[in-house]
């Protein structure tokens, strides 16, 4: 537990159990999410003896409660991984951006989409413009790339995914990509997908890596809210056993296919794969994602960017092979 004498407004704690004054705090629950988009109400003890009385009592909702800190510290986790990959392999010859009213438009040069094009950090300054021109018409790939992540990271808490596609959004920004013969790609256009999960039998909730490209930041979202806000017209939702059941990832006869789209998508399972064997490779060193995701907020974060490194090192490694290679194109098509 941690130790306060009082609430920040001046009001005197009131312990849970003896309904004394209370100078400390439950730790598990404290600051997590409620289900709603806020937070639990922080519960108080005046000693370790009416904490642990008190247990049988609280341990189921602060059992949920902290089932759902650790769902959304792997979202802020998977999203940060994205980011920092897509960083790396960006496939746009980005020549100008611009940003007017509800838009981000994105001028396209000749060069040919390739994850050796450099990131265009001299044309986007915000982190906003940032992370909507890498989530751009990348919903599929996050799912690619992140969901052996999600799910090793959760492997501890008991939850339920399904695939939903969204044919329509509701936006508060778009990007607009324009390409070198005038032709506009617009992300609000698009069909969008993400992944639903079910956490403590009865909680919903959006998980949405690529939600930057319509205005949208937080990657986990209460999924009523979600529904509310973000969807317009709601398409199929299909249950998955698993995130990596997701039909998105390559099948063998990618690699008879031809062209940047087939590339991309060998490139997606490579790079899947990168991110399941890091995984396993960073616990053997570190402990498992289940006592990370326990550690208080400082220790979680700089855990978290440990492991960050981490996988950037493994896809760092498999970026060079692919720079030195005398055709990219076809060594990530051998990998697929």
């Amino acid at each position: 537990m941690d130790s306060s004498t009082e609430e920040a407004d001046g009001t005197i704690n009131i312990c849970a159990r003896c309904r004394e004054a209370a100078t400390q705090l439950c730790n598990g629950c404290h600051k997590a999410p409620d289900g709603e988009g806020g937070h639990v109400e922080t519960v108080w003890y005046c000693s370790v003896k009416c904490q642990k009385a008190d247990w049988k009592f609280h341990k189921s909702e602060c059992k949920k409660a902290q089932d759902r800190r650790s769902l959304y510290c792997v979202g802020e986790t998977a999203k940060r991984a994205f980011f920092r990959l897509v960083q790396r392999i960006f496939d746009l010859d980005v020549v100008a951006v611009e940003a007017k009213e509800d838009t981000l438009y994105v001028w396209e040069g000749p060069k040919d989409r390739s994850i050796l094009n450099p990131f265009p950090s001299e044309h986007l300054h915000s982190d906003q413009d940032k992370q909507a021109a890498m989530a751009w018409m990348n919903c599929g790939s996050s799912e690619d790339y992140m969901q052996v992540l999600v799910e090793a990271m959760l492997q501890d808490v008991p939850f339920e995914v399904a695939e939903v596609l969204i044919p329509k959004v509701k936006y508060q920004r778009r990007v607009v990509v324009i390409e070198p013969n005038g032709h506009e790609s617009d992300s609000s256009k698009s069909e969008h997908v993400i992944f639903k999960i079910t956490i403590n039998k009865d909680e919903d909730y959006a998980l949405d890596i690529t939600g930057a490209q319509f205005g949208f930041y937080d990657p986990v979202t209460p999924w009523v809210s979600y529904q509310q806000t973000r969807i317009e017209t709601l398409g199929k939702i299909r249950p998955l056993k698993h995130l990596r059941d997701s039909h998105r990832l390559p099948s063998k006869d990618f690699s008879e296919e031809k062209g940047w789209d087939a590339t991309r998508k060998a490139l997606n399972g490579s790079f899947a794969k990168i991110f399941g064997s890091a995984s396993k490779s960073w616990q053997v060193q570190n402990g498992p994602f289940s006592a990370m995701l326990k550690l208080r907020e400082g220790t979680f974060r700089q855990k978290q960017g440990n492991l960050l490194d981490f996988i950037d090192q493994r896809i760092g490694a498999r970026m060079k092979q692919l720079q030195e290679a005398e055709d990219p194109k076809k060594e990530a098509l051998g990998a697929s």
